[in-house]
């Protein structure tokens, strides 16, 4: 295979899309997210925790601190299936968020 058809096989990968969940045990709380890409939110998300630049999450930010990363937990709940006449599943995404925040009533959003 030559480098084009690679970079075209490359570019026409549709990363897993959702809901995402993370859990800190040592405090119990959960955080509810969506993403376009839940791989590359994922790898920020730890990325920000380990450099301490996760500000606006200061209880999660202090317990990572503490505690590791041992401590959290990061699953989808839920992923979007790509459609062929949707180019922008923003809304999509929100409405799956606002059906898992009914299941997971004590989970604060968070944004990545």
């Amino acid at each position: 295979m030559n480098k084009k058809h690679l970079r075209a096989l490359y570019e026409e990968q549709k990363p897993p899309m959702g809901v995402f969940r993370l859990v800190d045990s040592s405090t119990a709380q959960e955080y509810l997210g969506v993403s376009s890409n839940i791989q590359a939110t994922k790898n920020s998300l730890f990325f920000r925790l380990s450099v301490g630049a996760l500000a606006n999450y200061p209880e999660l930010q202090a317990s990572y601190n503490k505690e590791g990363p041992s401590i959290l937990d990061f699953s989808v709940l839920e992923e979007l299936d790509y459609q062929e006449d949707i180019s922008d599943y923003r809304a999509d995404l929100e409405a799956l968020l606002s059906m898992m925040k009914q299941t997971y009533i004590h989970a604060k959003e968070i944004h990545v």
